[in-house]
């Protein structure tokens, strides 16, 4: 419920930190969160926003500290990280160099202080120019860096198909805690490919990133879950287990439905971070190679029948 001490409101228009720099955002929902109520383990003023210009998979739930007020301050604060961040990313050459290259020098010109202080004056302008452009680049790569393809098998999609309607369409729920749970399923599949030798082929290195993957992997379902993996229908759910495993994280509470759901996402996720390209490659091979272990244990991973719900929660799941 939205409560008193919230500085920000519905519809508001504010400027959100996401990464190192400040983005437009909108407020769709503005809460005040206590300890019985909680989606994220915090407690105070939360609001869930969309970022303007990005796709709504980007939209989450963040705390007030996240927040600035779109007003002059704010844009000078945007405008500073932007500076910042262009600095940071200057070429050695270019941010090395403290002096320029004398100009050429017209001797049939005689040169008047009026001169000289338009010829500075272009000179700054053209620099202010030339940090503006690099800043709006930074920027502009930042939002808009090209999304990591992870290409989910038929089978699999119409698992999720299957999923959607279950939970949107038939008001159901997937019974919780889930056997296995996230965090044994990533486990099962960590000794098959160790036993079998059957993963990904893999180099000296995607070998030894195997458990660094999984444990990755898993720390992102736990990040994710509650900001982007579900549907508002599983919410009250959501609120529920966190209120009565304070003390588990949700990969051992939720299992392969969702964790499908994270690999449906997990594209755009990863494109943020600064994971080198072969990092890169070989976990998304070991993403790849995961679902197609999940495709083989399909009937034993996934949830057979939904538990449908009261009237009462499915009242409560719309208020």
């Amino acid at each position: 419920m939205s409560g008193s001490m919230n500085q920000f409101t519905n519809d508001e228009y504010v400027l959100a930190y996401h990464g190192p720099l400040l983005y437009e955002a909108r407020i769709i929902l503005a809460e005040n969160w206590d300890e019985n109520n909680t989606l994220l383990g915090t407690v105070g003023p939360h609001y869930f926003i969309h970022y303007k210009g990005w796709k709504q998979t980007w939209d989450e739930w963040v705390p007030e500290q996240r927040l600035l007020k779109l007003n002059d301050a704010g844009f000078a604060k945007r405008r500073a990280l932007l500076d910042a961040q262009a600095k940071k990313n200057r070429p050695p050459s270019v941010a090395g160099s403290s002096t320029a290259s004398p100009a050429p020098t017209n001797t049939n010109t005689p040169t008047t202080a009026k001169g000289k202080e338009k010829g500075g004056s272009k000179k700054s302008e053209s620099k202010k120019r030339s940090r503006e452009s690099v800043a709006q680049d930074t920027e502009a790569a930042y939002m808009h860096r090209a999304e990591v393809k992870i290409v989910i098998p038929e089978i699999l999609k119409l698992q999720l198909v299957d999923d959607w309607e279950n939970v949107t369409k038939n008001n159901q729920l997937v019974t919780l805690p889930r056997k296995p749970n996230v965090r044994e399923l990533l486990e099962e599949y960590r000794q098959y490919v160790n036993t079998t030798k059957k993963g990904p082929e893999k180099s000296a290195r995607a070998t030894a990133l195997l458990s660094e993957i999984i444990s990755g992997i898993t720390l992102y379902f736990d990040k994710a879950l509650g900001n982007n993996l579900l549907y508002r229908f599983e919410r009250a759910q959501y609120v529920e287990q966190k209120r009565q495993n304070t003390d588990r994280p949700m990969s051992e509470i939720y299992g392969a439905e969702h964790l499908l759901r994270l690999f449906v996402n997990f594209g755009p996720f990863i494109a943020y971070t600064n994971i080198d390209t072969e990092s890169l490659n070989i976990l998304r091979d070991y993403i790849n190679d995961i679902m197609k272990w999940m495709i083989k244990e399909q009937k034993r991973l996934f949830v057979k029948e939904y538990e449908s719900t009261s009237t009462h929660y499915q009242n409560m799941s719309r208020t």
